[in-house]
């Protein structure tokens, strides 16, 4: 389908692409995203961080999870998948704000040096391209390449960075009053998988053991009075199911799920359901869903979404906006709403740009919704204003020759308001020292 080939990392989890070509690009789901960010806040408002990480979910198989010194924090969907609850990933999103707090990031050793957030940004999204096929050159031309090795050096920290981590992640729920045994579980996890070889990243870590130990020292030391929110294991359950169904061989989701009659369950059989092209089935499914949660913005989102996925955008629109406005704050989902609204006619492009330009106001830095306004314009014939949003991307994926080209042209434009614009970015000091080849 061209509409997949074109859009391929727009789409929230999509659902026909197999799991090897999706490997180390950056997806977004609306659910998993609220649910990470509740998490974070929580630990953030109790420890007086004045600021909550920005999420970014990595198709990668592997257990892992790194943060960068912009606050970001990059998940790798094999933790989602292969963690048994919602306590594990609070110890590590805990840990991860840890290595933010601690400066860590930039106490590190001059391999650091030019390994930021937005060169692996470009490198996944312009991977993710590069796997999708042709459609986004004009898009994502010149976009970072040679930063592979970017995520393992976020993840390579001293063991002396990792203890620290540990000690602070811990206070920070402890602060937050929530049960620190995921700490402990986590690492009884890691310990087990490591004798078989599967995460070899762990060797340039403390032990696992040593750090069971470390845990359960600081538990009897400082006993918990928390406990994890219950909805917040059903919510993880969910975006379990989420990632399995999508990334998952469906003989595999079948087998986990045979015969459970769970809210997770169902969402995993939906998509499954559609991951094989049993439309029918999986929209007399999700009927059964909306009816017995009929305000429930995901349920309106997986339900457009595969309306799209199976080339019924128009379809789809009517439940995406209903999604969107159960959900307004969900900008991945309101993303899928402009993406369909593009898609369904050119006549949309003008309100599907209306949508981006919401997204970008709220999440400036949300580089797909940047790439996808570069269409947008382009259909309305704003070849200027497309040069712009490139920019802007560009920028943002760490592409600074791609940005300047883009915004050199944008700053010819006779719009004033484009051209002041244009001036503004090429005066950014992330554009500053660089020559257009």
């Amino acid at each position: 389908m061209k509409l997949l080939r074109f859009f391929v990392f727009f789409l929230s989890l999509n659902i026909h692409l197999s799991a090897e070509l999706k490997q180390h690009s950056i997806v977004v789901d609306a659910r998993a995203e609220k649910l990470v960010r509740g998490i974070l806040e929580r630990l953030c408002k109790s420890s007086k961080i004045l600021f909550v990480p920005k999420i970014y979910f990595v198709v990668d198989k592997s257990i892992n999870a790194f943060a960068t010194n912009e606050a970001k924090i990059f998940i790798h969907t094999g933790l989602i998948i292969k963690f048994k609850n919602v306590k594990q990933l609070t110890a590590v999103l805990a840990h991860e704000l840890g290595h933010i707090t601690g400066g860590h990031m930039h106490r590190m050793s001059n391999e650091m040096k030019g390994v930021t957030a937005a060169s692996i940004i470009g490198t996944l999204l312009g991977g993710a391209a590069a796997l999708a096929g042709g459609g986004m050159e004009a898009l994502l031309a010149g976009s970072m390449l040679g930063q592979g090795a970017a995520m393992g050096t976020f993840a390579s920290f001293s063991r002396t960075h990792e203890k620290e981590a540990d000690a602070a992640g811990f206070r920070m729920m402890q602060e937050a009053d929530l049960s620190t045994e995921g700490f402990i579980e986590t690492f009884e996890l890691f310990k087990k998988m490591n004798s078989f070889g599967e995460i070899p990243y762990l060797q340039t870590h403390p032990s696992d053991q040593d750090r069971i130990n470390a845990f359960k020292n600081y538990r009897e030391k400082s006993p918990d009075h928390g406990e994890i929110p219950p909805e917040w294991e059903q919510e993880f359950q969910i975006v379990q199911a989420i990632f399995m169904a999508n990334l998952l061989k469906p003989s595999e989701v079948e087998r986990f799920y045979y015969r459970k009659d769970t809210p997770a369950a169902n969402v995993a059989k939906v998509i499954v359901y559609a991951r094989k092209g049993q439309y029918a089935e999986a929209f007399s499914k999700l009927d059964t869903l909306l009816a017995e949660s009929p305000n429930n913005p995901y349920i309106h989102e997986m339900y457009g979404q595969i309306l799209l996925e199976s080339g019924n955008a128009s379809a789809a629109l009517q439940h995406l906006k209903k999604a969107v406005g159960l959900a307004p704050d969900a900008l991945s989902i309101r993303l899928l709403y402009a993406q369909a609204l593009f898609t369904s006619s050119s006549d949309s492009a003008q309100e599907a740009l209306d949508q981006l330009n919401r997204i970008t106001q709220d999440d400036p830095d949300n580089v797909m919704a940047w790439l996808l306004k570069v269409g947008a314009h382009r259909k309305l014939n704003q070849a200027d204003h497309a040069d712009l949003a490139q920019a802007e991307a560009a920028i943002r994926m760490g592409d600074s020759h791609l940005a300047l080209s883009r915004a050199k042209r944008a700053q010819k434009s006779t719009n004033p308001k484009i051209k002041e614009q244009a001036t503004m970015l090429l005066e950014d000091n992330r554009l500053s020292g660089n020559e257009e080849d």
